[in-house]
């Protein structure tokens, strides 16, 4: 197993790790080993680590086992595959004795020369690797046991489809072993994780770019939690609402009425308590010093829609007045009359960013959740059509003026 030892050893330096610690680690993710066993795998002394115990080194160290037998990187798909026989391949030679060993290092480097590939490689230096807080690790692993239950795949379903050894699934979604970023994606496309955005919300979870937020909790869906990272983000937001008033801009009592009304849009979400808790974290975001800026367009059939007692229609009013008022707020209504243009779809939000060169993406609300949008000629389309309403609705003085008249009409 050429390299093995010196390249443990760097590892293990380079992360800070004593054997001691690495031997616990595994020893409470279910691989029973001693410090005098890792100590005995780093200088050279033992030989034939099996695969299990492999690949969890590897994932403690967040390395792979292709690196750890030799390779100077692992890839993904097809060759991550080949390196990862080529891994069993090593472990099977375990028990040879010296002189098998060379024979089986001559064949190698033989079958290298033969295929243009360089001479097996020495020790590189490893990227630095963050390392996962407990929470982290903790909401990394719940998403994870969720995304393969959707998946309707068993542990031992996933460590056949990727190959023995590739994933300590049980260990991984119990939270005893930190998964290397690689591990994580080859999980989310076994999964059928297609979406980028939702690819690239777990992956800066795994690979310790950020740590856990409110909308990582595991009563909010994978797909939620991106949108509401992404609204987070979002320097601008534009909305339209055709059937209630923003979901941003709703009273608690408004925004329970709304959700029973409507039913539990949000997958994750078990009880309309849950659902408006949810809401009211995320209207801080309107209140925030960088508070975005929101851009509303409501439909104003909203305003006449009772969906509440007289008592909460008022207070939401009142609410929409004050925000009307605010300078990262602006409102305003579409008419019920003789409207200049009524777009085909339903509700959507569109969100711009900050950054430059981070592109918008649009958010349509559909029946039972919302769909992120990121191609760019459909984004288009949605900017067209806020586009016109914009020209259509009322300017931010005719909004508190009208908001004042459907006030008095509940409260003469």
């Amino acid at each position: 197993m050429a390299n093995f030892a010196e390249r443990l050893d760097h590892a293990l330096s380079k992360r800070g790790y004593t054997g001691a610690q690495v031997a616990a680690a595994l020893t409470t993710a279910g691989i029973p080993i001693t410090r005098a066993y890792v100590s005995q795998l780093r200088t050279g002394k033992q030989t034939n680590p099996t695969l299990q115990v492999l690949q969890a080194l590897a994932s403690y160290l967040q390395v792979s086992v292709g690196w750890l037998l030799g390779e100077d990187y692992l890839e993904s798909g097809a060759m991550q595959d080949l390196q990862l026989r080529a891994a069993a391949i090593g472990a099977s030679a375990s028990g040879l004795s010296e002189g098998s060993l060379d024979l089986l290092r001559d064949v190698v480097d033989l079958a290298r020369r033969a295929e243009g590939l360089p001479a097996r490689a020495a020790v590189t230096d490893l990227p630095d690797a963050a390392r996962l807080s407990d929470e982290a690790r903790a909401v990394l692993a719940e998403r994870l046991r969720g995304l393969r239950v959707s998946a309707r795949m068993s542990p031992a379903d996933v460590e056949f489809a990727l190959g023995r050894g590739v994933a300590a699934v049980s260990a991984i979604e119990e939270g005893k072993l930190t998964p290397a970023p690689a591990t994580v994606a080859r999980l989310l496309t076994l999964y059928g994780v297609t979406s980028a955005h939702l690819r690239e919300h777990l992956m800066t979870l795994a690979r310790g770019e950020r740590e856990p937020s409110w909308y990582d909790a595991a009563d909010v869906s994978p797909p939620a939690a991106t949108a509401y990272a992404l609204e987070e983000r979002a320097s601008v937001i534009r909305t339209y609402q055709s059937q209630v008033v923003p979901p941003l801009l709703q009273t608690e009592a408004y925004a329970r009425a709304a959700i029973q009304v409507a039913g539990l849009a949000t997958p994750g979400l078990t009880s309309v308590d849950e659902a408006v808790r949810v809401l009211m974290t995320r209207q801080a975001l309107l209140t925030r010093p960088d508070a975005p800026v929101f851009w509303t367009v409501v439909d104003e059939s909203a305003l006449l829609r009772a969906i509440a007692g007289p008592e909460v229609q008022l207070a939401q009013l009142d609410q929409l007045i004050q925000h009307a008022k605010r300078p990262n707020v602006s409102l305003h209504i579409a008419p019920l009359v003789d409207p200049a243009y009524m777009p085909r779809t339903g509700p959507f939000t569109l969100w711009r960013f900050a950054e430059p060169y981070e592109p918008d993406l649009a958010c349509a609300h559909w029946i039972e959740s919302d769909e992120l949008i990121a191609d760019t000629a459909s984004i288009e389309v949605f900017h067209q059509a806020f586009a016109k309403l914009s020209v259509i609705t009322t300017t931010r003085d005719e909004t508190l003026d009208l908001l004042h008249v459907h006030r008095k009409r509940l409260d003469p």
